[in-house]
C-alpha cells in the first residue's frame, strides 16, 4: 500500500518541480528584461556621476567623501540595469534641432575625467527633476557638498546651486480664498521651520561681523553669508511663510554661547543647523517649492566651509545632528 501511495505521489512532486522550475526561469527573465524604473535610473546616474568625481584625476574630493555618497545612493547597478540604463540614454540622446548637436541630458554617461562645476550642476538637475523627495534630499546634499569643497578651495567661486526661478505659487488676488488656501496648504511644520532657521542665522552673521573678525577672509565669508540669507529671505516663497499661523520666530534670537570668542565658529555652527533644515524639508515638498530649499542648502554649506575652515566638508550637506546650544 505504501508503495502504491509512493508511486502516486510522484506525479505531483514532478509537476511542483516543474512548476518551480518556470516561475524561477520567469523571475531571471523579469529581472534581465523589466523596464530600468525612473527612480532606479535616476539614482544609478547619480551614482556614475559620483563614480565619474572620484575617479577623476583631479582629485578634488576627498575617498572617503565620494564611498559615503556612494552608500547613500544604494547599491551598484546590476549588469540588467546597466544594460536598460544604456539604452535610456541612448533613446534620451537624440540631437537637437537647434543646433544638431546631441542633447544631453543628466542622464549621459559620465565621464572619467568629469570637473567638479559640471558634476555639480549635473546632480543639481537630478536633485531638482527627482520626484521621490528622500532620493532629490539625497541628491541635492551631495550637490552641496562638493559646492562646499569648491568654495574652500576658491573663496570667490559662485554659487552653482542657485535658482532664482518666479514663485509659481504666487496668486494675482492675494485675498481670494484660493490664496489663503495655498498659504495655508504650504504652511508646514518643515518649511516655517527654516524660515525661523534663516531669520536666526541672518541675525547671528550680522551680530558676528559687527564683533569684528581677525582675517580678511572672514570677513569676507560673513559679508557673503549675509547677502545670500537676505536674497533668499526677500524671495517670494520664503517672505510668505512669515505670514503662516503659527508665525516663526524673527529676531530676538539667543546667540551662540561661544559668538564672543569665535564670532565666525558660531556663525558656521548656525550655518549647520540651517543646512540640517532645508535638507530635512527637502524631502517633505514638491519639486517646485525644492528649488529655493536647495538655494538655502547650498549657501549654508558654503558658509559652514569657509567659516569653519578646519573641520571636513559633510559628505552629504544637512546629515548632520542639529546643534544643541
Amino acid at each position: 500500500m505504501a508503495a502504491d501511495r509512493s508511486i502516486r505521489a510522484w506525479p505531483w512532486v514532478i509537476a511542483f518541480l516543474a512548476i518551480a522550475l518556470v516561475a524561477v526561469l520567469a523571475a531571471g527573465a523579469w529581472a534581465t528584461w523589466r523596464p530600468l524604473s525612473e527612480h532606479d535610473a535616476a539614482r544609478l546616474t547619480a551614482r556614475d556621476i559620483v563614480t565619474s568625481v572620484d575617479e577623476s584625476p583631479r582629485d578634488v574630493v576627498p575617498q572617503d567623501t565620494t564611498d559615503r555618497q556612494l552608500s547613500a545612493l544604494g547599491p551598484a547597478a546590476t549588469p540588467a540595469q546597466r544594460d536598460r540604463l544604456e539604452d535610456t540614454r541612448g533613446t534620451n540622446s537624440g540631437p537637437d534641432a537647434t543646433t544638431g548637436t546631441p542633447d544631453r541630458t543628466p542622464q549621459d554617461a559620465a565621464s572619467a575625467d568629469t570637473d567638479l562645476t559640471t558634476a555639480i550642476s549635473r546632480m543639481t538637475e537630478l536633485a531638482t527633476d527627482q520626484e521621490d523627495p528622500d532620493l532629490a534630499a539625497t541628491m541635492a546634499g551631495i550637490a552641496a557638498s562638493w559646492s562646499a569643497e569648491v568654495t574652500r578651495q576658491d573663496g570667490t567661486a559662485q554659487p552653482l546651486m542657485q535658482n532664482d526661478v518666479s514663485d509659481e505659487r504666487a496668486p494675482a488676488d492675494a485675498g481670494s480664498q484660493e490664496a489663503e488656501a495655498e498659504v495655508t496648504e504650504r504652511c508646514t511644520p518643515e518649511l516655517t521651520a527654516v524660515a525661523t532657521q534663516i531669520d536666526r542665522a541672518l541675525f547671528t552673521a550680522q551680530s558676528a561681523d559687527a564683533r569684528g573678525t581677525d582675517f580678511s577672509e572672514t570677513a569676507r565669508a560673513l559679508t557673503g553669508w549675509q547677502e545670500s540669507l537676505q536674497r533668499i529671505q526677500d524671495h517670494p516663497a520664503v517672505e510668505s511663510l512669515y505670514e503662516c499661523e503659527p508665525r516663526p520666530a524673527r529676531g530676538g534670537y539667543e546667540l551662540p554661547r561661544d559668538i564672543a570668542d569665535d564670532p565666525e565658529a558660531a556663525s558656521g555652527e548656525v550655518a549647520q543647523d540651517v543646512s540640517a533644515y532645508a535638507q530635512g524639508a527637502i524631502s517633505t515638498v514638491t519639486p517646485i517649492e525644492r528649488v529655493w530649499l536647495m538655494d538655502v542648502l547650498e549657501s549654508s554649506a558654503r558658509a559652514q566651509a569657509l567659516l569653519q575652515p578646519s573641520d571636513p566638508v559633510p559628505a552629504l550637506a544637512g546629515e548632520h545632528q542639529v546643534s544643541d546650544r
